[in-house]
């Protein structure tokens, strides 16, 4: 038998195997909802992956911000300013940690005397109105 051809299968075999090792289909990530004129901000903020999305991941959904800013705390904000050819002007901030990851998501309109936060919006959904028992009642 020749070892020749016993070796072109066998290389076939393996750039075969290599291929599909390096082609493998990525993990999809659930990306966070877009900022428009449309989009309700509380959806927005209830629903944005917190601790996910990294710059390179938000420059490529959202674009490039209005402005880049640095946040009291010293971590980066990103500007996104929708709706003002409506008259209703949404503004988000972005707020990424210092290893570029998105923490936070910041809103501010009209309809809103103060700002709102997505920290805010995803910690309430998690609270329960009910009392819960952390320890022994008085007397006991």
């Amino acid at each position: 038998m020749n070892i020749a051809a016993i070796k072109i299968p066998l290389l076939i075999a393996l750039l075969f195997l290599i291929s599909g090792i390096t082609t493998a289909v990525p993990v999809q990530k659930q990306m966070p909802p877009m900022f428009s004129v449309q989009s309700d901000p509380e959806d927005i903020l209830r629903n944005y992956p917190l601790g996910s999305i990294n710059m390179q991941e938000a420059f490529a959904h959202h674009g490039g911000p209005v402005r880049k800013l640095m946040l009291p705390n010293g971590n980066r904000g990103w500007l996104y300013v929708t709706g003002e050819e409506a008259g209703i002007p949404n503004i988000y901030v972005l707020e990424f940690s210092k290893d570029g990851i998105v923490v936070d998501v910041l809103h501010k309109s009209l309809h809103y005397k103060n700002g709102h936060t997505a920290l805010q919006y995803q910690f309430l959904q998690k609270v329960t109105l009910e009392p819960v028992m952390t320890g022994p009642g008085p007397g006991k």
